[in-house]
Order: structure tokens, then sequence, then C-alpha cells
């Protein structure tokens, strides 16, 4: 169920997402390995997201799916114990 601090969550890593892989207009639906996406730049993401959010993520969870969703996904997971 989302609410308003998970759809704030989504809007900042897909800001961090855009930035570090340089989306283009078009490439929305693009997996991270499809933009480009290699070990360096999921640990400058993770890194962001940390900095930003406190959240902590794993790089490996960029390859495990690809997908930005499955990766939005993963990071909220790992936001909930950091709420309790």
């Amino acid at each position: 169920m989302r609410n308003a601090w998970s759809s704030n969550v989504e809007e900042q890593v897909t800001e961090i997402w855009n930035s570090v892989l340089e989306v283009a207009e078009g490439e929305d639906g693009a997996t991270f390995c499809e933009l480009g996406g290699r070990a360096i730049s999921a640990v400058r993401i993770v890194a962001r997201i940390h900095d930003s959010l406190g959240i902590r993520v794993e790089p490996g969870e960029l390859f495990k799916d690809p997908a930005l969703d499955a990766f939005l996904s993963a990071v909220l997971v790992q936001a909930k114990p950091a709420r309790q």
C-alpha cells in the first residue's frame, strides 16, 4: 500500500537513479543494465540513497532484477526496519 512516505522515497530514489544513470527522456522503462549501469553506478546509487534517505541497500540489488520498479521495492523493504 502506497502512502505519502513511500511515495516520497520512490520519488527520491527515482531522481537518484535518473541522475546517476543520466536517464534521457523516453528511457523510462529501460533497466539498470540497459541504461549502462555497472558496478560503480550501483555503488553511487546506493551511496546516494543512504546519504539522502538513511536507507542501506546492497549494490547487488540492482543486478538481481535490474528494473527500476523492482529496485524501488527492494529499497522500501530495507527501509521498513529503519522506520520502526
